[in-house]
C-alpha cells in the first residue's frame, strides 16, 4: 500500500512538473531575450551620444574641423574623396559591442551640402537598461533632446540636405571640365542632375575600389549596381543623349561603362567620335572591383551590365 502511495506521488509530481515547465521556460525566454546593462554601461552609451550632439547642427561647422573633432571622439574615416568638380564626400564609424554610428557628410568650398548619421544596435538579445528601457529609445530621447531629427524605422537616422550648396555644385558639373562639354539641364531638373553626376563623379557612386557600396540605411541611396540602372534609364527616358555622351569623358569608371552600354542599345556606339572613346576606354583592360564584386576588365564588366530601358 505504501508503495501504491508513493508511486501515485511520483505521478503527480511528474505531471505538475509537465504543467509548470512551460511557465518556466516562458520566465527563461524572458531574460534569455534581453542584455540588462549596468548603470555605468547605460552611462557610457549615451555619453557617446551626447558628444555627438554636441556638435550640432552639423551645418554650423567648418568640415574639415568638424573631421577632426570626430577623430578625436574615436571615430574611424572609412572612405575620404574628394572629386574632380571639388566636392569632397567622408565616411566615418564608431563601433563597440553595442551599437555602430555611422556618419556621412559631403562639402562643397568648406560649405555642408548634406549629411546622414544612423545609430545601429547590434545583434540579439536587445539591451535594456536597469529599469528594462531598450538602449536604442534611450538613445532616441538623447537626440530628439537636441534636435537631430531623428526616425526610428528600420534603424535610427537622419538624413539632412542642404539645397542651396547642391544647387552650386549643379552649376560647376554642367559647366564642364577638362575634356567633359558644358551641358544645360533647367534648374527645376533636380533628378535630372541627379542622374548625370551620380555618374559622371568619381565621389558620387562607383569608386574602382569598390568601397563606396555600403549604404548607412536602406532609405540612403548608395553605389549600388540599382542606382546606376536607374539613372542611366532616365536619362534615356529623357533622350538626354547629350548627357549619355559627356559620360564617356567623366571620371567615374563603372558611369562610364553603363553610358558605353546605352550608346550601345541606342545604336549609336559605330560612331567614329564615339567608337573611337570607347576603345579607348575599354583597351585600358583594368581590373575593376564595384561593391566588392571583382571583374578581370572593363569589357567582362560591360558585359555583365543589362539595361531595361525601352526608350
Amino acid at each position: 500500500m505504501a508503495n501504491f502511495g508513493q508511486h501515485k506521488l511520483i505521478i503527480a509530481a511528474f505531471l505538475l512538473a509537465a504543467i509548470c515547465a512551460p511557465c518556466g521556460a516562458a520566465s527563461a525566454e524572458s531574460v534569455l531575450n534581453v542584455n540588462m546593462l549596468t548603470d555605468a554601461q547605460v552611462k557610457q552609451e549615451l555619453e557617446d551620444i551626447d558628444q555627438l550632439t554636441d556638435l550640432l547642427p552639423f551645418e554650423k561647422q567648418d568640415p574639415v574641423h568638424l573631421k577632426q573633432q570626430l577623430i578625436g571622439l574615436g571615430y574611424k574615416v572609412i572612405n575620404e574623396k574628394t572629386d574632380q568638380f571639388g566636392l569632397t564626400r567622408i565616411r566615418l564609424t564608431k563601433i563597440n559591442t553595442t551599437k555602430d554610428i555611422k556618419l556621412r557628410f559631403e562639402y562643397l568650398n568648406n560649405e555642408l551640402a548634406d549629411y546622414a548619421l544612423s545609430v545601429e544596435i547590434k545583434g540579439t538579445p536587445s539591451y535594456v537598461n536597469s529599469q528594462n528601457q531598450p538602449l536604442d529609445k534611450l538613445i532616441w530621447n538623447v537626440l530628439q533632446k537636441h534636435g537631430a531629427e531623428m526616425s526610428e524605422e528600420p534603424l535610427l537616422h537622419a538624413h539632412k540636405m542642404f539645397q542651396d550648396i547642391f544647387d552650386k555644385y549643379y552649376q560647376v558639373v554642367t559647366a564642364g571640365k577638362n575634356y567633359l562639354k558644358p551641358v544645360n539641364i533647367s534648374g527645376d531638373s533636380k533628378k535630372i542632375n541627379n542622374d548625370y553626376l551620380f555618374l559622371v563623379s568619381d565621389t558620387y557612386a562607383y569608386s574602382a575600389d569598390g568601397n563606396d557600396c555600403r549604404p548607412l540605411h536602406d532609405e540612403y541611396y548608395s553605389s549600388n549596381a540599382s542606382n546606376a540602372d536607374s539613372a542611366i534609364d532616365n536619362l534615356l527616358a529623357e533622350k538626354r543623349v547629350d548627357l549619355i555622351e559627356n559620360i564617356l569623358d567623366g571620371f567615374n569608371p563603372v558611369g562610364r561603362i553603363y553610358a558605353i552600354k546605352a550608346l550601345e542599345k541606342l545604336g549609336l556606339s559605330n560612331n567614329r567620335i564615339i567608337k573611337d572613346k570607347i576603345n579607348k576606354i575599354l583597351d585600358m583592360n583594368t581590373p575593376i572591383n564595384v561593391c566588392e564584386k571583382s571583374h578581370l576588365n572593363l569589357t567582362e564588366y560591360k558585359n555583365s551590365i543589362y539595361i531595361y530601358s525601352n526608350n
